[in-house]
C-alpha cells in the first residue's frame, strides 16, 4: 500500500479529543483489496452530519494516506476532507449495511471491519491503535463534547451486572486528562461516581470498593470474556475498555454497554484511554 506522510504534527494522545466515526469495506474486486474497502454504493439515507475534528484527523492518518487508499482521487470510499461524511448517508455495496449507523456499532460496516482486524490492512501510521479507537468509539455513542448523554434502559447480567445508581446526569467526574494520567485522580473519580455503586460494582464483580481495591481487581485480573478487564498499555485487549464503548460483544463479552446510568463524558472516555495506553498507573 502506498504511504504518504500526514501533513502537520499528530496531535498526543492524551490532547486528542475522544470521538467516534468509521472506515469502510472490503474492495469489490481483488485489484482493490489491498485498501479494504469497497466503493460507495448511491443508497442510504440523506445526512447533513459532519465529521467530528477528531475523526478526520484519525481517517487522515490511517485511511486517507494515498488516492491509491482513500484520499481524495480514489477510486474507493474517499475519507479526505470535505468527503468523507459520505459514509453517514451510504451503505456498503457488499451487504448493504449503512457504513456507519450511530450508536449502532454491530450494525455500522466500518466498526466491524475495523474490530475483526481487517481495517486497516496494513499499518498506516504510528497512531493506528488510537485512531481505530476514536473511530469505532464515535460510532459507538461515545459522548461527543457538547452533546448529553443518555439512558439505555437495558439491564446487564452476569458479573457485569446494571448500574442502577444517579450518576451525576450531565457532570462530568473527569474534567480533563493529564498528559500522564494515574488511575487515583484521572480514571477512580468517574468509576467511583458512575460503577461503584450501591447494587453494582461496590461489591459486585468486579469489586470497587475504594481506589485500591478497584486498580486490583481491574489491573490484569480476567474477566468472564476471556480478556483482562485492563491489559497494561493495551486499550483493544482490555474488558473495560470494550464495555465502556459498547463494542464488547466483539470480545467475547455480554450484556449492555457501561455504565447503564448514563454515556461517559469524552472526558472521562478519553481518561481510561489514555491511562490504560500510557501503562495503567496506580
Amino acid at each position: 500500500m502506498i504511504m504518504t506522510e500526514h501533513a502537520g504534527a499528530p496531535m498526543s494522545t492524551s490532547s486528542r479529543t475522544f470521538l467516534p466515526t468509521a472506515i469502510l469495506a472490503l474492495a469489490l474486486t481483488p485489484a482493490l483489496w489491498g485498501c479494504g474497502l469497497e466503493p460507495i454504493d448511491e443508497g442510504g439515507d440523506e445526512g447533513g452530519d459532519a465529521i467530528p475534528a477528531a475523526v478526520q484527523q484519525a481517517f487522515d492518518e490511517s485511511c486517507a494516506t494515498a488516492s491509491s487508499c482513500h484520499a481524495t482521487g480514489s477510486a474507493l470510499v474517499v475519507l479526505s476532507a470535505g468527503e468523507s461524511e459520505n459514509i453517514l448517508s451510504t451503505n456498503s455495496v457488499q451487504t448493504g449495511e449503512p457504513y456507519v449507523s450511530l450508536g449502532e456499532v454491530g450494525d455500522s460496516y466500518i466498526a466491524t471491519k475495523i474490530l475483526s482486524g481487517e481495517m486497516p490492512p496494513s499499518e498506516q501510521s504510528a497512531n493506528d491503535s488510537v485512531n481505530t479507537a476514536i473511530i469505532v468509539g464515535w460510532i459507538a455513542g461515545v459522548q461527543v463534547e457538547g452533546e448529553g448523554g443518555g439512558d439505555t434502559g437495558e439491564t446487564d447480567s452476569g458479573e457485569d451486572t446494571t448500574d442502577t445508581g444517579e450518576t451525576g446526569g450531565g457532570d462530568c467526574f473527569v474534567d480533563s486528562v493529564s498528559d500522564s494520567p494515574v488511575f487515583t485522580t484521572d480514571v477512580w473519580p468517574t468509576l467511583e461516581g458512575r460503577c461503584a455503586l450501591s447494587g453494582c460494582h461496590e461489591a459486585l464483580a468486579p469489586a470497587m470498593p475504594d481506589a485500591a481495591g478497584a486498580y486490583a481487581n481491574l489491573v490484569g485480573v480476567a474477566s468472564g470474556a476471556g480478556i483482562p478487564y485492563v491489559t497494561v498499555d493495551s486499550p483493544d485487549d482490555s474488558y473495560l475498555w470494550h464495555k465502556v464503548t459498547g463494542t464488547h460483544m466483539f470480545v467475547g463479552g455480554f450484556g449492555s454497554q457501561m455504565p447503564i446510568g448514563g454515556e461517559l463524558c469524552t472526558t472521562e472516555a478519553q481518561a481510561i484511554y489514555s491511562w490504560i495506553l500510557q501503562g495503567a498507573v496506580e
